[in-house]
């Protein structure tokens, strides 16, 4: 019974350190807090034409006071159509600092929003998937030819991946066999 117990943990501490569980706040794990990633039928369009370089990736910050990338860039033209990435209402367009950003917010407590975007659509106007709801501007962090892309569930920042694609379900394997298991897979 004793050795069956070791695998047992090993595999639980394994799984608990890949879905990162030990994160107090949960902005370091790439799971959503407060619920899993969108199914494939929820998945989003991306807000742009294809193709869709990433030229900078998210970065959940430790904090939520602390530095990071809550969002991601991607290649653009200036005045290229933006797309909205699902169906929602327009909670904000407007600028921020030194730049125009567009929020979407739909059902679950989810916010899209991107930057820099000179809006074609006003707060409160229902949109749905794929429909032009600004062109690409300047201004922010990115440089000329960059959009913005960021989503927070529940308050808390997300990797817009994990709305865009379908990520890749983790499997995991024994790290060595069982003596006491019987032999077969791929790890005979």
């Amino acid at each position: 019974m004793q050795n069956l117990r070791a695998p047992a943990a090993s595999a639980l501490i394994t799984v608990i350190l890949i879905l990162g569980a030990g994160s107090p706040t949960g902005a370091t794990s790439s799971t959503p807090p407060g619920g899993a990633a969108p199914t494939r039928a929820d998945a989003w369009r991306w807000p742009l034409a294809a193709p869709h370089p990433v030229t900078r990736a998210f970065l959940a910050p430790a904090s939520p006071y602390a530095g990071g990338h809550r969002g991601i860039d991607l290649a653009a033209e200036a005045q290229q159509s933006v797309l909205a990435p699902h169906e929602g209402v327009v909670s904000f367009a407007g600028t921020v600092v030194d730049r125009p950003v567009l929020s979407i917010t739909q059902p679950g407590d989810v916010i899209m929003t991107v930057e820099p975007v000179d809006a074609v659509v006003a707060v409160g106007d229902r949109v749905r998937a794929g429909q032009v709801i600004g062109t690409v501007g300047s201004g922010g962090h990115c440089p000329p030819g960059c959009l913005h892309l960021g989503v927070r569930l529940h308050g808390s920042y997300v990797s817009p991946l994990l709305y865009l694609e379908k990520l890749p379900r983790a499997v995991l394997l024994p790290t060595a066999p069982d003596a006491t298991a019987p032999r077969s897979g791929p790890w005979r």
